[in-house]
């Protein structure tokens, strides 16, 4: 996936427009829409929003529908199918969601569902500078269960589950601790198709510890990936030419001996 181009934040209108006109267009310009969902108390549900947003005017269930009528994630084959991140901010958010992503899933061909990306930061990540709450949204047991017991529709769905990571420090790694929390919390559940979102800036100081995400992978299946993300707007979330070329050194090296493990 290193070749998409991902669409963020795509929480209003005109951006939402934008994103799937390349593929009314013929164009694919675009591989992966990610959007940001909290909940509106003054609407009484799911809207497309980041904190400290409380409110905002595109719906979730509009969102859904106007993807859908795209055909943004129709393919013939899954390698050529398009990415829907959903980036849910709050515990309350996912739950007033599930009847309208599960109505869309209905619509979508079973193939295609592990496209559709349920992101949330589940458990305490790196960092933590004075007056900073790392404190998770969700109850991570209580997260997998609602969708993975309760959610049926939502079980073949590609749960993308992180850290909450620290807004002073760039660099504070992920440690062995975080790493076997999240391992003890995916036991139970085998099948599941997992991508682990690691702050890229983190990643170079915490490899010895995220490696361990890759022996653990059940049965060698492939079902869990991680996915790199960072900043192109802030100066203290970028990351240096040198950076990429020891991630890109690793994940074509390194990795490929651990997976054959």
């Amino acid at each position: 996936l290193i070749d998409y181009m991902w669409y963020h934040a795509v929480n209003d209108q005109q951006k939402l427009s934008s994103a799937v006109s390349s593929v009314k267009q013929n164009e694919h310009k675009v591989h992966a829409i990610e959007a940001d969902i909290i909940y509106s108390e003054e609407k009484g549900q799911s809207v497309m929003g980041h904190p400290p947003q409380v409110d905002g005017e595109l719906t979730l269930s509009s969102l859904l529908h106007q993807v859908h009528e795209s055909n943004f994630q129709s393919a013939k084959t899954d390698a050529e199918a398009n990415i829907l991140k959903l980036d849910f901010k709050s515990m309350k958010a996912l739950k007033s969601s599930i009847d309208d992503v599960q109505n869309y899933l209905k619509d979508l061909p079973h193939r295609l569902h592990q496209h559709v990306w349920i992101n949330a930061d589940i458990l305490a990540g790196p960092g933590g500078g004075e007056g900073e709450d790392m404190r998770p949204k969700f109850g991570a047991v209580e997260f997998m269960d609602l969708l993975t017991a309760q959610a049926s529709m939502m079980k073949s769905t590609t749960l993308s589950i992180g850290w909450t990571t620290s807004l002073t420090d760039m660099h504070a790694p992920y440690t062995l601790d975080m790493i076997n929390e999240m391992l003890t919390l995916l036991r139970p559940y085998p099948e599941r198709n997992i991508t682990f979102p690691i702050r890229s800036t983190s990643f170079r100081h915490s490899w010895a510890a995220l490696r361990n995400l890759y022996d653990n992978d059940v049965d060698k299946q492939k079902k869990w990936t991680l996915t790199l993300w960072w900043s192109l707007t802030s100066e203290r979330h970028k990351m240096t030419e040198d950076e990429m070329n020891w991630i890109h050194g690793l994940l074509e090296s390194d990795t490929q001996s651990v997976l054959s493990n």
